[in-house]
């Protein structure tokens, strides 16, 4: 039988482990009827995404074992394997070997999105993203974000590329151009600091001026290979693109982001044009 209770163990080095045995009452919904055709394996995901985001389980805390968690959840052994697996890659929990799976330091979940805001079930509130950086250099090639900075005048534009896992069911990849010299920090920051970030109000805060304007423009195109594979939808595929300008005054382009976004059924809630 589970105890109900938080325990502390040694940890070969010395430390402690601390371990939440408790069951959360979110996992109380696995044990009735399931019509939504929503996959197991998802559903135990989303249980456990969610007692980690509720406090249940705390950051480096370690989670049941995957036995407990099938006698917690009444699923196979191979469908709570298939749901940490994809937490893991997500960023949410990580593996130790010979101690288990603990909840991650730093969740990447991103605070108060502004741009990839897509309805929860209830039609009021949005479903939770997190973020992962997969790459930042300066920026390259042609696009549309030339449009947006005076690189003759000695703009240092910087692409930050990443992938932002919403309410664990699809994955959107995402371009986000800024000019070094204006936000210095999103190039000195270490990368793994990234995750999980809100880069537009890290840019309100830094600047400390407001981003007066914000347009977006949508509009279907082909993914490409490598967007494709971030989105994990078939090559060139048709998928729904988002730019978003940001500006201070009316013309001063702040930042420059692409959006990738594969099919989905979810409700795309696009803030107003002015910001708060």
């Amino acid at each position: 039988m589970l105890m109900n209770t938080s325990l502390r163990r040694s940890t070969p080095a010395g430390g402690q482990i601390v371990v939440n045995a408790e069951r959360p009452a979110v996992f109380d919904q696995l044990h009735r009827p399931n019509y939504s055709g929503i996959p197991k394996y998802r559903l135990v995901l989303n249980a456990i995404a969610e007692g980690i985001e509720s406090g249940h389980w705390k950051p480096g805390e370690r989670l049941p074992t995957e036995d407990d968690l099938v006698q917690m959840t009444s699923y196979s052994l191979g469908t709570v394997q298939r749901a940490l697996r994809i937490l893991v890659d997500q960023g949410l929990v990580v593996r130790e070997h010979g101690l288990g799976t603990f909840v991650a330091q730093q969740l990447l979940r991103i605070q108060d999105p502004w741009h990839c805001r897509f309805l929860a079930d209830d039609g009021v509130g949005f479903l939770p993203v997190y973020s992962t950086i997969i790459s930042r250099d300066y920026a390259s090639g042609e696009g549309e974000w030339q449009r947006y900075f005076d690189t003759a005048a000695g703009a240092q534009v910087i692409l930050i590329e990443r992938t932002i896992n919403v309410g664990n069911e699809f994955e959107v990849f995402t371009r986000f151009y800024v000019d070094r010299n204006v936000f210095p920090s999103l190039w000195d920051t270490p990368m793994e600091k990234l995750n999980g970030l809100n880069f537009k109000k890290q840019i309100t805060q830094e600047l400390n001026v407001p981003v007066t304007k914000i347009d977006h423009f949508v509009a279907m195109e082909p993914f490409d290979p490598t967007v494709a594979g971030y989105t994990k939808t078939p090559p060139y595929a048709a998928g729904i693109a988002l730019q978003v300008v940001a500006c201070m005054g009316q013309e001063r382009c702040i930042y420059y982001q692409k959006f990738f976004i594969p099919p989905t059924k979810r409700v795309l809630s696009i803030p107003d044009q002015l910001t708060d």
